[in-house]
């Protein structure tokens, strides 16, 4: 865990951003295959929006697996991401995933990429579950916690937020596109990460390698479609910054990034 990142944990108790280890015993589901056109940018470099996505659609081919898909709907509250190293058009990657940490109504999820055995992006999610018909938090269950509880090893973690919403700053021009949207009809989480890659690709020229650094997306409310949007960009401190999503004057989604 970078010291960035225990920066954020001193704002919340028991943090759900923390990098934990892949267990030796409880559930950890896998996955592999080659990286596309995609999910690369134009260096051939994977984009932090397509780290995301692949963690989003491991998590749901693990639910699936799992036989639980229909107990709720789950919705991401936060994802810490963490790049180590490259990986690049065409890798053959290998991507794992496990619940880290339980609460009432959410859990964290730890998904890890490797290309050739090496960890090349490590990304901690908090997902809360929600019920289909309300939409309101709906508590865990007892068939949840058998199944991804043992490699969580009882460890407690809270929704709580950690980023500071901010609603004035820079402007960056951003309309979403009717594809941004998903199957709850809000922006999906993977794509306010494309915010992410503009930022650092229009202020700092694409490098041949990808520096060590760390994303952190925090969402306050779903954008649906229609909804005025604007973006402030906020310079924190040396190789810090911030993107807020802005609707009605309020930050519904905060991107931090940071140099390491």
């Amino acid at each position: 865990m970078n010291h960035r990142i225990a920066q954020l944990e001193t704002n919340i108790s028991k943090s759900p951003l923390t990098l934990i280890e892949i267990p030796k015993s409880g559930r950890v589901f896998t996955s592999q295959r080659r990286l596309g056109l995609g999910d690369c940018d134009t260096m051939g470099r994977l984009r932090i929006d397509s780290a995301v996505r692949i963690a989003q659609d491991i998590a749901a081919s693990d639910l699936i697996d799992s036989g639980l898909s229909q107990e709720g709907i789950w919705v991401v509250r936060r994802t810490a991401i963490e790049f180590l190293g490259d990986a690049r058009y065409q890798d053959l990657i290998n991507v794992s995933t496990f619940c880290a940490g339980v609460g009432r109504a959410w859990a964290q999820r730890r998904t890890t990429i490797q290309v050739e055995e090496k960890p090349v992006v490590e990304i901690s999610s908090l997902w809360i579950q929600t019920d289909p018909i309300t939409r309101t938090p709906k508590s865990t269950s007892d068939s949840f916690l058998a199944i991804f509880g043992p490699s969580a090893f009882d460890r407690q973690v809270t929704h709580r937020l950690a980023l500071d919403p901010h609603t004035t700053g820079k402007k960056l021009d951003w309309t979403p596109r009717f594809t941004d949207y998903d199957l709850l009809g809000h922006i999906n989480n993977s794509t306010y990460f494309e915010a992410a890659e503009e930022l650092i690709n229009r202020y700092d020229p694409p490098k041949n390698d990808r520096q060590h650094f760390t994303v952190v997306g925090e969402y306050r409310a779903g954008i649906e479609i229609g909804r005025p949007l604007s973006i402030a960009i906020n310079d924190l401190e040396s190789e810090v910054a911030q993107i807020d999503f802005v609707c009605n004057q309020k930050s519904e989604c905060s991107i931090w990034l940071a140099q390491n």
